[in-house]
């Protein structure tokens, strides 16, 4: 961090230091931030105090957020003009945070709190704000310590004070109002007030992070049990390893403790070996401390007391030591807040987090579902190093029609499964019938008689029941899931590829692959991204590339999966390294489509990444696999794409690349013979010359006036424009004609072509002219006329 001198110094190490990702180290620099802004004056202390709170708030020290609000108070009551306007914003915004944040702190006596919630109340009063952050807070407070009526009377003046500039965001609100519901008993009133947030119509920094997670249990015990399995799969990685957000994953490791998912719960545990320290809040780490031992107890219940698992730092864990101490651990701490609070409230929660009944004896995720065994160790954090983080196009091949696998060398899927065979002599007897349903699943087959087929197979898995192994059932699932898939049923689909995916875990990790990989299918050919990344994820990590177990087809067609899944969360460089490693598997096969639509995919992923030149020759080994392909329409797009990729580092070379990718198309137009490919192409060439007159000719943000990005290239550009124009100059779609004569008029009256210029503004005046439907083009063609005239 460089020496902060002035205020404008000060706000560079503001700016720098907020591009770390919360946490403590963000916080550590807030700190020495401030340390230098206090000898330059008041207004940079202010500032400097303001940005400490904020890193504070987003990481586990959040409680040390007291001191420096404190001190920016005694600053406001010493002289309120050194406050800014934001600033007197944060002081009054961060009011309401450090009110509610003492109640984490059972150290801070409740008649501090009861003034501090009184001190708010008085100065929002003076500064004209409304009450609804007040009542808010005196809600959390009444709750807190189990005060029911009051927490009622409070709640009910917050939903009813007038929302004004210090009320939380709608989608804070939404999520934290929905939670009292549950807490009274209400979960339909609940989830249907959490619905805004849900859908994502109401969003900020954490929600629906938290929504998700607070919406689990209730939603299991509606029996809406999709639903709660959708939103563990998508929300847990929002939260995941988040120093703020210990809570929302506690309530995933404590839904997994209740829906039979206990190897799920030890894999999120091992994903936060840091919440175990004694450093953090006490608050989240009680609720924390009470999910843990209540997982524990669950594996001690199922007699695996003696298992491995991930605890406080120092030693080796089993279930049954780390359950014991857990528990300890949330009682003593609930006893703290009990003792300050003069209530019993805190300790009865946390004993009824503690106590809960399971809620289901299995719901299937699609995730491991075995624990390891009592001689190993804890299980690793989460999915193998080489897999990606989220989720989703779709790709070459479509999952709801035919196998899971997609693209292959050899087009054919190496998954190793087939329909399930009732008289193997490996597995035990059957039910009476299944031979019979089987047999007529066959029958079906042979006569393509789908509908026989999935009746069939629903049959023998209804007649097998709890008789049938692990392996049968997995098969015979995974055939159903199929079938559904086929007929576009695609939510019983992955109803039965889940119930294949918990059986081949109890089988075989190999089979666990496949039928992962056709679950995630199902669940990306219903847009269901967030929940296929985990999938995928964990597929990844166990799944073997050889021709002799699941191909490489298999890798591509995962690989390919994720990469949509990371640009559906916003992370091109994430799917960019997913396609990318695919394409390197896929350059080897012999047909090219699929390694030129990874490398073409990779190349938009890096572009939006901002790794420009990576993405530069991303395209160009696209636009040459397209040319190797054949497909003349995707080379020529390649090649605009690589040549504005280009533009910015090099607009001449960018020139010369659009001029290819010009001679691609009117090569493509002279070998066309099929009418619909002529009339693309036909689009396409205009559309060509227009890009190319752009990517020379940069458009000033401020003027709205044309400048050529090199001697001559405003010139040249005029004459890319005016030859896009004469070719649409017989178009049947007049606005598209008209979008391009205004464009070639433009750049002809800032090349000195005024005449040539005004003449196509006159010819578009005269086509709009009494067209209500084209009346928009009028105003550009004003705007052109004004430039003659400047």
């Amino acid at each position: 961090m460089s020496e902060i001198t002035d205020l404008a110094t000060l706000q560079e190490a503001i700016w720098e230091n907020r591009q770390r990702p919360h946490g403590t180290s963000q916080a550590a620099a807030a700190e020495k931030i401030l340390d230098q802004a206090a000898q330059i004056g008041p207004q940079a202390e202010v500032r400097a105090l303001f940005h400490l709170i904020s890193a504070y708030e987003f990481s586990a020290d959040r409680h040390k957020a007291l001191v420096p609000f404190a001190r920016a108070l005694r600053l406001w009551d010493q002289d309120p003009s050194v406050f800014d306007r934001s600033s007197t914003h944060s002081l009054f915004w961060d009011f309401k945070w450090m009110t509610t944040g003492m109640l984490d702190l059972p150290q801070v006596p409740m008649t501090a709190i009861e003034n501090w919630l009184a001190e708010m109340d008085r100065r929002y009063r003076l500064a004209g704000h409304t009450e609804r952050a007040v009542r808010m807070s005196e809600f959390y407070v009444a709750d807190h310590v189990g005060d029911v009526e009051r927490a009622q009377r409070a709640f009910d003046g917050w939903l009813a004070a007038e929302r004004g500039e210090m009320a939380d965001c709608h989608a804070c609100e939404t999520a934290r109002q929905g939670e009292f519901y549950a807490d009274a008993g209400s979960d339909a009133k609940a989830v249907k007030h959490w619905e805004p947030v849900l859908a994502g119509r109401q969003t900020c920094a954490e929600e629906p992070h938290r929504a998700l997670s607070r919406s689990l249990l209730p939603l299991v015990r509606l029996g809406r049990l999709d639903e709660a399995r959708a939103n563990h799969l998508r929300g847990y990685p929002m939260v995941k390893g988040s120093e703020s957000l210990m809570s929302s994953v506690a309530r995933h490791v404590e839904f997994c403790a209740l829906t039979g998912n206990e190897a799920r719960g030890l894999e999120l545990l091992a994903d936060t070996p840091a919440y175990f320290q004694a450093d953090g809040e006490p608050e989240p780490r009680m609720g924390f401390y009470a999910v843990v031992a209540l997982l524990m107890d669950r594996l001690v219940a199922r007699g695996r007391g003696d298992l491995h698992v991930t605890g406080p730092a120092g030693r080796t864990w089993t279930a049954a030591e780390l359950a014991g101490h857990t528990r300890a651990e949330a009682l003593a701490l609930a006893a703290r807040f009990d003792e300050r609070n003069g209530t019993t409230a805190v300790s009865e929660r946390v004993l009824a987090r503690l106590d809960a009944e399971p809620l289901l004896d299995r719901l299937p995720l699609g995730l491991r579902a075995v624990l390891p065994t009592a001689e190993s160790d804890a299980p690793d954090a989460g999915p193998a190093a080489g897999s990606a983080g989220e989720p989703g196009s779709e790709p070459h091949a479509s999952p709801a029609t035919g196998p899971a696998t997609g693209p292959t060398a050899d087009g054919a899927p190496s998954d190793g499964t087939g329909t399930p065979d009732p008289d193997d002599d490996d597995e035990p007897a059957m039910p009476a019938g299944v031979s019979e349903a089987i047999d007529r699943y066959n029958t079906a087959r042979d006569a393509e008689d789908l509908a026989g087929m999935r009746s069939a197979m629903a049959e023998a898995i209804d007649r097998a029941g709890d008789a049938a192994p692990p392996g049968w059932r997995m098969v015979a699932h995974l055939q159903l899931s199929e079938l559904l898939a086929a007929d576009e049923d695609l939510s019983a689909a992955v109803h039965h590829a889940l119930e294949a995916v918990a059986w081949a875990d109890l089988a075989d990790r190999g089979s666990a692959v496949v039928a992962r990989v056709r679950l995630g299918g199902h669940l990306m050919a219903g847009r269901r991204l967030d929940e296929a990344a985990p999938v995928l994820e964990q597929a990844l990590s166990d799944l073997d590339p050889s021709p002799e177990a699941h191909g490489d087809g298999t890798l591509v067609q995962v690989r390919w999966w994720l990469g949509e899944c990371a640009m559906n969360r916003h992370e091109p460089a994430e799917a960019a390294q997913h396609w990318l490693a695919a394409a390197q598997t896929a350059q080897h096969w012999p047909e090219q489509t699929d390694h030129a639509m990874l490398a073409n995919l990779a190349a938009e992923a890096l572009d939006k990444a901002g790794e420009k030149l990576s993405a530069e020759l991303a395209y160009e080994r696209a636009a040459d696999l397209w040319a190797e392909v054949g497909d003349a329409r995707r080379q020529l797009r390649a090649t605009r794409a690589w040549a504005w990729a280009v533009r910015d580092r090099d607009a001449a070379e960018a020139s010369r690349i659009m001029t290819g990718a010009t001679r691609v198309c009117e090569a493509a137009l002279a070998d066309a013979t099929d009418p619909d490919e002529l009339a693309e192409l036909r689009t396409e060439l205009p559309e060509t010359l227009e890009q190319h007159a752009r990517v020379i000719a940069d458009e000033d943000l401020e003027t709205g006036r044309f400048r050529g990005l090199y001697d001559g290239g405003l010139a040249e550009a005029a004459s890319f424009a005016g030859r896009a124009e004469s070719l649409l100059r017989e178009s049947d779609d007049t606005a598209r004609w008209c979008r391009g004569a205004l464009l070639a008029a433009e750049l002809a009256v800032e090349s000195g072509e005024t005449a040539r210029g005004l003449e196509l503004v006159a010819a578009v005046e005269a086509k709009v002219d009494g067209d209500e439907e084209l009346s928009g083009f009028r105003g550009h063609a004003g705007w052109i006329r004004d430039l003659v005239t400047v």
